[in-house]
């Protein structure tokens, strides 16, 4: 038999869609305070959000016959035709997030308007509405939403622990605040934010994000037969392991959308390694009509009318903000090839001691950042690198080059154990003459092995060395970044990772394990955040140290940094003491291996 629905079903079947979890609710109401006109906002959350959602508003507030339609589904104050839905200009147009709020929580409005004595309020529980009565209340809106999902049991038992609520809600705010710059927001607590009202977007980022990131903060603007495009980019130096500061808007509404994030990544792609991503905060303004939001009840999908022109715009305008940072470069300390003139090598034809790699046993020894090294170099290591060789793919060597991690290629303490002599080439590679031919080492992706099996070791002997530092490091994260960290403190410290809290977005680093020497310690945090934001659990200690290890590697030896013979020598000791030195610990080979047959081929002294 069909039968008919009762409200009360129909809004918590339509609550399904809107009301995920907590951070839905947030943004819901926060929406609704911005087309209400909010130029500040106070959100107050408990328990994640599982026990309160409390957002208050100076907006133009309810009066009393709008509150008595509040928690009616689709009832909306902002459309009013069919024809309205082709030029949406509000955040919020569908009228059935309050009602699918109310239908799975106990929530109560209360609102007054600007020259009104009084404020009125207004509840609901499981979707039954309570009158419409007199209260005490400023000008503006406030909505409570208690006891998410008190009435279905089966979804509350699927929410994640407070602290994961907390931070989803953090994600959806800062969106929200980089979307509006202007708009104020106060989320109290005991790490609380606070952003004042009235900022343009450099600040708002810089406030959320730290000064380090808006100095590398690259202007874009471009405007092309009514669209608009304003914002800014990374540095590539800013990009990422994942794409959680790629931020879009779209007339003041956080969108998503494939096409333009590709036209960004497209713009970047001489610029960038294969795996990292670019950071961007990309506002677009057009006529209503161009995009239609109305794709899904988040109405974060959106479908543009010239999507052609558009990721066109967008590659160009993002190309034009790079082109500009390397036009600022040039003519700073000559050319290249001038510069490589200036600097004579330090290395002739170094001839290794005999028994260098006799002994066996793990890395030993505390070759970190070496105390020789000059650091006049480049930029590769974890954040410029090419992405390793997979399965039988040779590395860059050219036909005849063994990748010394293949089942058949030699071994790289066997081919270590037999090196002579060996030269510096461009501060980068190590060429060895070996017993039969001659290898060329990665000195960055060997040392990135060392670090790796020294820093494993040491964690499971359970007694990491700690480097402490003297001042300690400051860095600003966003609060879900910050918030993640700290949830995961205990297992850094058994890491060699110290962290604290000092307030607001900041992070305090107080050590970190001693083989790394010199690490950059807000990009080392920064890496670790991000690498965390992947996982849906808090993880096993295991998890977090491999991710805490990849993003460690950084302090290896990078391209462009000179080392004395004797480093150069420790470091070949080490590197044929590890357990697996054909390989960093991202898969790239250390050593690719030229036999004499190979060399005797290439110059047709064989056939």
């Amino acid at each position: 038999m069909i039968r008919v629905l009762s409200p009360e079903v129909v809004n918590q079947i339509a609550a399904g869609e809107v009301v995920e979890r907590p951070f839905s609710v947030v943004k819901e109401l926060v929406e609704n305070a911005l087309d209400a006109g909010a130029e500040r906002l106070v959100v107050e959350l408990e328990e994640g959000g599982k026990r309160l959602i409390r957002v208050r508003d100076d907006g133009r507030g309810m009066p009393p016959p709008d509150l008595e339609l509040a928690f009616v589904s689709h009832a909306t104050s902002k459309l009013s035709s069919l024809e309205d839905l082709d030029a949406i200009v509000s955040l919020g147009f569908r009228g059935e997030a309050l009602a699918s709020i109310g239908s799975v929580s106990r929530a109560r409005i209360l609102s007054r308007t600007e020259g009104s004595e009084e404020a009125h309020e207004v509840r609901v529980e499981g979707g039954r509405v309570s009158p419409v009565v007199p209260a005490a209340g400023p000008r503006g809106t406030t909505v409570e939403v208690r006891d998410l999902f008190f009435n279905t049991p089966a979804r509350r038992r699927f929410l994640r622990t407070a602290q994961a609520e907390r931070t989803r809600c953090f994600e959806v705010l800062t969106r929200l605040a980089l979307a509006n710059p202007s708009l104020g927001l106060e989320v109290p607590g005991s790490r609380p934010v606070l952003l004042p009202p009235g900022q343009e977007l450099e600040a708002r980022i810089a406030g959320l994000f730290g000064e380090e990131l808006r100095a590398k903060l690259l202007p874009v603007e471009a405007e092309r037969e009514g669209i608009e495009i304003l914002g800014f980019v990374g540095d590539p130096d800013t990009a990422r392991r994942d794409r959680g500061r790629q931020f879009l808007f779209l007339n003041g509404r956080p969108i998503q959308d494939r096409s333009l994030a590709h036209a960004v990544q497209e713009a970047f792609r001489e610029y960038l390694m294969q795996g990292r991503h670019p950071v961007y905060f990309l506002h677009l303004s057009m006529d209503p009509r161009e995009a239609d939001v109305n794709v899904h009840p988040t109405k974060s999908e959106v479908r543009f009318r010239r999507s052609r022109l558009l990721w066109s715009l967008c590659r160009r305008a993002v190309l034009e903000a790079l082109e500009g940072r390397r036009r600022r470069f040039e003519g700073l300390g000559g050319t290249v090839a001038g510069r490589a003139a200036e600097t004579a090598p330090t290395t002739g034809f170094p001839v290794l001691p005999k028994g260098l790699f006799g002994d066996e046993g793990g890395p030993g020894g505390d070759f970190g950042v070496p105390p020789g090294r000059t650091g006049k170099g480049g930029k590769e290591g974890a954040a410029g690198r090419r992405p390793p060789a997979r399965g039988g793919e040779r590395g860059d060597g050219g036909e005849g080059a063994e990748r010394s991690g293949g089942p058949e290629a030699s071994k790289v303490r066997s081919l270590l154990e037999g090196a002579r002599r060996f030269l510096v080439l461009h501060d980068c590679y190590l060429l060895l003459e070996t017993g039969d031919g001659f290898a060329v080492v990665d000195q960055h992706a060997l040392h990135e092995r060392v670090i790796y099996e020294k820093l494993l070791d040491r964690h499971l002997e359970g007694e990491p060395k700690v480097q402490r530092l003297l001042l300690p490091a400051v860095c600003d994260l966003p609060p879900g970044e910050k918030e993640r960290l700290l949830a995961h403190r205990k297992t850094l410290e058994a890491a060699g990772l110290l962290i604290e809290d000092f307030g607001g977005n900041a992070v305090k680093l107080e050590g970190y394990p001693a083989c790394l020497r010199k690490v950059d310690p807000r990009r080392l945090l920064e890496d670790l955040g991000s690498e965390l934001a992947g996982l849906s659990s808090r993880p096993a200690p295991e998890v977090v140290l491999e991710r805490f290890h990849s993003a460690a590697c950084r302090s290896a030896v990078m391209s462009g940094d000179r080392l004395t013979d004797e480093e150069i020598v420790e470091l070949l000791e080490q590197a044929a003491r590890c357990r697996h030195p054909d390989n960093c610990p991202h898969g790239r080979p250390t050593v690719l291996n030229f036999g004499r047959a190979q060399l005797e081929r290439w110059f047709r002294r064989r056939v």
